[in-house]
């Protein structure tokens, strides 16, 4: 059976099982042998148990403490991302049964990368990441920045190991999954004519707003005055001198100008009334959840289909993960084939690992 533990005996359990120790009466050659003293003395301490072995990937070996360790980065990250708590443990507990597969991938790749040479230099970009950071976050050394991580639970060390990692495999998988990933013209044509929905630019709308707040207020009396403003501006008023005078709008005193609307992006009441409007005209009360309002549209700007140049680009990274994802699954398959994995059993049980090949003898 591969081993689960490791333990140590103290020092203190060592001398416990030695020979005298010097100083001790042991008495004079020739006298009469003395009857042992009842001395109590204190039991042997516990084995300490100093960690457990959870898998070994080749000639490596992951450990219940580098477990943890990830469990805690992975988890600390979700908490970061996801500010509601329910959503965040789901999404927790989703990701932690692949923490231990994605730790074994990792350590077949950074081996991989080691055998083949792959990514030498990779400390002088992964200590020019660092130092961009720095200056980013405005810390003025590294060791205060070391200092800020580690009040995270992250040592700037582990940081620089967890990034050297990752700059390894992402060239290990560049030179041997991405560059041999060919994406051709006529692919591309083709995705783009079957995606042309996906790339037409909807009708855009300009506009501006004379706006009557109904919270806290009769809804009758600002129904009323917002007719009376209505009813100024079909006698020939400046919709923009109006909206100065008498719009509660945030953009009053800008002639109530509130910028650039997509179709669909405004309420199915306010999209209607704009859909009738030309360019100039101004539309009716229309009564929305917060008051009334009356809108006049300054601009509009039609639907228009992108052409393939304008889109290439998406297109090709579109197409490139398409093939990747395939192409890197079958990189991966590949080398847990040739290599030994081992996870102990009690792991199994609780992680997504039943697709790493595992090695079933077990020594």
């Amino acid at each position: 059976m591969f081993p689960r533990q490791i333990k140590v005996i103290t020092i203190a359990g060592v001398l416990l099982l030695s020979g005298p120790v010097q100083g001790q009466d042991q008495g004079v050659v020739g006298d009469p042998p003395r009857p042992p003293q009842r001395k109590q003395q204190a039991p042997p301490p516990e084995p300490v148990l100093l960690d457990e072995i959870v898998a070994r990937v080749n000639d490596r070996i992951i450990t219940r403490r580098d477990l943890d360790h990830e469990l805690y980065v992975v988890q600390s990250d979700v908490r970061r991302r996801i500010q509601d708590p329910e959503r965040a443990m789901r999404i927790w507990q989703t990701q932690k049964k692949n923490v231990l597969r994605e730790m074994i991938d990792a350590r077949l790749l950074l081996q991989k990368a080691e055998e083949l040479g792959v990514a030498p230099n990779v400390d002088e970009d992964v200590s020019a990441h660092i130092e961009n950071m720095r200056k980013e976050s405005g810390i003025p050394n590294l060791e205060a920045m070391d200092q800020a991580m580690r009040r995270q639970g992250l040592s700037l060390g582990q940081m620089r190991e967890r990034l050297r990692q990752g700059y390894v495999q992402r060239q290990l998988i560049g030179v041997m999954v991405d560059s041999r990933i060919t994406l051709l013209t006529p692919e591309i044509q083709e995705y783009y004519d079957q995606n042309r929905e996906q790339y037409t630019e909807p009708e855009e709308v300009e506009l501006a707003e004379i706006l009557f707040l109904t919270e806290g207020k009769e809804k009758n009396q600002v129904h009323s005055k917002a007719q009376g403003v209505l009813d100024r501006l079909k006698a020939g008023g400046s919709f923009e001198e109006l909206a100065k005078e008498d719009s509660e709008g945030p953009t009053a005193n800008r002639g109530g100008s509130i910028g650039s609307f997509k179709r669909g992006s405004m309420q199915q009441v306010q999209e209607t009334a704009v859909s009738k409007l030309k360019e100039g005209e101004y539309s009716d009360l229309i009564e929305a959840d917060y008051g009334f309002q009356i809108l006049k549209l300054l601009k509009r700007k039609p639907e228009r289909q992108l052409d393939l140049e304008e889109v290439r680009r998406h297109i090709q990274e579109q197409l490139f993960f398409k093939k990747r994802q395939p192409q890197l699954k079958k990189y991966m398959d590949g080398l847990r084939e040739e290599s030994y994995i081992y996870v102990d059993p009690e792991y199994q049980k609780e992680y997504d690992v039943e697709e790493l090949g595992l090695t079933s003898i077990e020594f």
